[in-house]
């Protein structure tokens, strides 16, 4: 079953990048990009990799369909 979707093949076409050009930098195949892409599960270590090189928080990434996400912000108090 595929439960995690994710936002990442707009993500690369908005950077004019292609499927080649992600896994080279990520040092990871191809085939695991197109994987994570078609809805399969990427390991923490992917899912940490691809956050970070898109500079993007995993949850706006990735995420679990009908599930709502809320972002709390935190406030300073002098």
């Amino acid at each position: 079953m595929k439960f995690l979707k994710n936002n990442l093949q707009p993500l690369i076409e908005a950077q004019n990048l292609s499927i080649t050009d992600i896994a080279k930098e990520l040092k990871v195949s191809r085939g695991s990009i197109y994987r994570v892409m078609n809805g399969g599960t990427p390991s923490a270590e992917l899912l940490l990799k691809v956050s970070h090189f898109f500079n993007k928080d995993a949850r706006e990434i990735f995420f679990v369909d009908n599930v709502l996400h809320v972002v709390q912000k935190t406030t300073q108090t002098a």
